[in-house]
Formats: structure tokens, sequence, C-alpha cells
């Protein structure tokens, strides 16, 4: 599988701080498991429903143009 440019940018520069927030969440000090745990799921919810979203909207355009 090959990767265009743009994953790159998006994946390897762009979602740098949350990586970094990922990181001191689990990290850092105090550590509190629980809530960073609470974090991740609600960043993962959010990104799966963003990407839904854009999903259903790209298939919605594609009957109405194409």
């Amino acid at each position: 599988m090959e990767f265009g440019p743009g994953t790159w940018l998006i994946f390897g520069i762009i979602l740098v701080p949350v990586y970094v927030v990922l990181l001191a969440w689990y990290l850092g000090e105090p550590r509190d498991r629980k809530t960073a745990t609470l974090g991740v799921v609600y960043l993962v919810g959010l990104t799966t429903l963003l990407w839904t979203a854009m999903f259903i909207k790209t298939v919605i355009l594609d009957v109405i143009f194409f």
C-alpha cells in the first residue's frame, strides 16, 4: 500500500499536538488513568463521528452530482 503526501502530512505533522496530549495524559504527573482513558474515548468517538459524517456527505454529493 502506498501513501500519498497528504497522509504523511496529516498523520506525521498536523496530529503531533494530539500525540503530545496523549503522551502527557499517560506519562505526565499526576497520573490518572481513568481520566486519561476517558479523554482517549472522547477523542476516538469525536474522530469517528467526524469521519462518518464526512463519508456520508461524500456519498450524498456523489449521488447528487454524478
